[in-house]
């Protein structure tokens, strides 16, 4: 396969502050949050849910684009294919793709375990953001 020459990110939001999580992602200059979970909701933390992030993004310039039917985590995913050409085809033409669930470490996450695969066979190189001054989840090599 050919050197990968365009990126789509990953992120997990875990408990942080909506403030953290919107600084993370400016600094990596996020076009699309396209959050992958089944459930866009969040009991811990409801600044993560799908309605508290549709009436933050748009303010940072932000798209949000929900894809847990289709990317999601948990159960059977429809239209799984369609939806990583979709994203891919974004990153591909310059947009600054994240796809984004609760989990903060991407190798215990099917962020990782499906799309980053998935999103390789694309061309693709994924990054995976994670927050600053925070141990690195590499561990295993």
């Amino acid at each position: 396969m050919a050197k990968s020459s365009k990126t789509i990110f990953s992120f997990g939001h875990s408990n942080k502050p909506i403030a953290t999580f919107l600084a993370t992602l400016k600094k990596h200059r996020i076009d699309i949050l396209a959050d992958v979970r089944t459930i866009p909701l969040s009991r811990y933390c409801p600044h993560f849910n799908e309605n508290a992030l549709r009436r933050v993004l748009p303010d940072q310039n932000i798209q949000y684009l929900w894809r847990g039917k289709n990317l999601g985590g948990r159960g059977v995913n429809e239209g799984y294919e369609e939806a990583i050409m979709e994203l891919s085809e974004m990153a591909k033409n310059g947009t600054r793709v994240c796809v984004m669930c609760s989990e903060a470490d991407y190798k215990k996450c099917h962020r990782y375990l499906t799309l980053t695969p998935s999103f390789k066979k694309q061309g693709l190189s994924v990054t995976h953001i994670q927050y600053e001054n925070e141990k690195k989840p590499n561990r295993h090599k």
